[in-house]
């Protein structure tokens, strides 16, 4: 298991996780609501990321992983672009996509997200503090409180002051983003939380090096104009073409 230095408010070892429930279902992974609870009695609530198999081998394999659908993201070849093994056996492995290929395609993902998200959260973006993460599960900070978790911004009940600071937080946090060079590559306003007057960004395993990867640019103007026709729809207009002009 691979961590990152933990603030105070996390319980310390050795602890026991005890599931409460689904929180929601997404296409690359299941997100579950847990309570870990360390020796000495103290206890936060956790968000466990379960990543579905991008291939199912057998019938019955995500019920006994307690999965409840398959994985619906396609098409990942484009954002693994720049991310390269380094070993032939493993390119091998994964061209042909064999046990061992899934494998590591698998931990390529959990690992990729936690690296972006740790950078990220270094820098002082809003995301959820990364835990920790395995093969195919990644526990991060709950955003929200016990009666229940933050909304994703597109369903949250936001007044015209609290859809400007919204916004403003969102062209604050790309440029921040963008400024450590990494593209989201899949924002939407169901890719954002809002809580307690503050928006976080969440989800980013197809997150992209501006730099390495050749449709980087693609992927930040789609991110931006998507979020930006959110707004604009929500009726605090952002012009799309400009923000993403403004973040190059």
């Amino acid at each position: 298991m691979s961590t990152v230095n933990q603030p105070a408010w996390l319980v310390p070892e050795p602890f026991l996780d005890e599931p409460l429930g689904l929180l929601r279902p997404g296409k690359e992974a299941q997100i579950d609501l847990i309570r870990r609870t360390g020796a000495d009695g103290s206890s936060c609530l956790l968000v466990q990321k379960r990543y579905v198999p991008r291939t199912v081998s057998a019938k019955g394999e995500l019920e006994s992983l307690g999965i409840e659908r398959a994985s619906a993201f396609r098409h990942d070849v484009q954002y693994r672009e720049g991310r390269q093994f380094r070993k032939t056996r493993d390119r091998r492995a994964v061209e042909r996509m064999s046990a061992y290929g899934r494998r590591l395609m698998q931990d390529r993902w959990t690992g990729h997200e936690h690296r972006v998200m740790s950078a990220l959260w270094e820098t002082g973006l809003r995301v959820p503090y990364p835990v920790s993460y395995t093969e195919d599960t990644f526990v991060l900070q709950y955003v929200g409180d016990p009666d229940g978790a933050a909304p994703q911004l597109a369903r949250a009940q936001l007044g015209p002051r609290e859809l400007a600071d919204a916004a403003h937080q969102l062209e604050a946090g790309l440029a921040l983003m963008v400024g450590e060079g990494w593209v989201h590559g899949d924002l939407s306003a169901y890719n954002l939380l809002w809580w307690e007057g503050e928006l976080w960004f969440i989800d980013f395993p197809q997150a992209l090096d501006l730099a390495a990867n050749p449709q980087g640019l693609n992927f930040l103007h789609r991110d931006v104009t998507n979020v930006a026709q959110w707004f604009t729809q929500k009726g605090h207009p952002i012009d799309g073409e400009a923000l993403f002009a403004s973040l190059l």
